[in-house]
């Protein structure tokens, strides 16, 4: 068996490598100031350029937050969601995923979530979704849109499954990007298309009051496939990709 040379991982990942785990564990705590560089090449054995190589890995990650200067130095801050969401939107956007692929992903999610809220009907859970419902009938609009695409994540937010919430969080980055992009604000359809949505919201915020798990679900199937119809009909607008046009 002939085998090629195997290549020693670069001195930065590992250097990387090692802080990660440290943060993670909690070996290091969140907003804990990195010691100095030169404290670091020294425990490390590794050179500046090295050192500095690694704190950007970890910055990329949101891992740490670097402040130049005098003064400055590597804290320690958590990942972010939306890191996860920017970084998994340019994997999609990368394969050519479609956007009816994202919005029937998210319509997939979405329904068992709605399903097992009216099988609880959390108090807790109807209050957060009653404040959402009434902000919606205030705004208008941009605004509205965006109050509107915030009802989907709070269902996310409110499923309990931490999980499913970070996946869903990563579609919802992307399907807000349509939204926004596609979406008519103003005229008789922006009209139309608000009154149903927000319709749309009331009558599931009844049907989970009412502990109605089987029609939450019907419901929202029928809602989310309407929202993806009317969102992306007539839009030229085919891959996630293009959204960053």
């Amino acid at each position: 068996m002939e085998v090629t040379s195997l290549r020693e991982p670069k001195m930065a990942d590992r250097v990387a490598a090692v802080l990660r785990k440290m943060f993670i564990r909690g070996e290091i705590p969140l907003g804990t100031m990195l010691p100095p560089e030169s404290e670091l090449m020294e425990r490390f054995g590794v050179s500046r350029p090295t050192l500095r190589e690694a704190f950007r890995v970890l910055e990329s990650e949101s891992l740490i937050q670097v402040q130049r200067g005098v003064k400055g130095g590597a804290r320690v801050t958590s990942p972010t969601r939306e890191t996860l969401a920017r970084y998994a939107g340019l994997i999609l956007e990368y394969d050519g995923v479609t956007l009816k692929d994202v919005f029937d992903a998210r319509a997939t999610l979405e329904t068992p979530m709605v399903v097992q809220l009216a099988k609880d009907h959390d108090p807790k859970v109807i209050a957060e979704l009653e404040r959402i419902v009434a902000r919606e009938a205030d705004v208008h609009g941009a605004e509205g849109v965006d109050a509107r695409t915030d009802f989907h994540a709070a269902i996310a937010r409110l499923s309990g499954n931490k999980t499913l919430q970070i996946v869903s969080e990563m579609l919802h980055h992307i399907i807000e990007k349509a939204n926004r992009s596609l979406q008519p604000t103003r005229g008789t359809k922006a009209e139309q298309a608000e009154r149903r949505s927000g319709k749309a919201h009331r009558l599931l915020l009844d049907l989970i009051k009412a502990g109605e798990a089987e029609k939450a679900g019907e419901l929202w199937s029928r809602h989310l496939k309407g929202a993806e119809e009317y969102v992306l009909a007539g839009s030229e607008l085919s891959t996630v990709v293009d959204l960053l046009e």
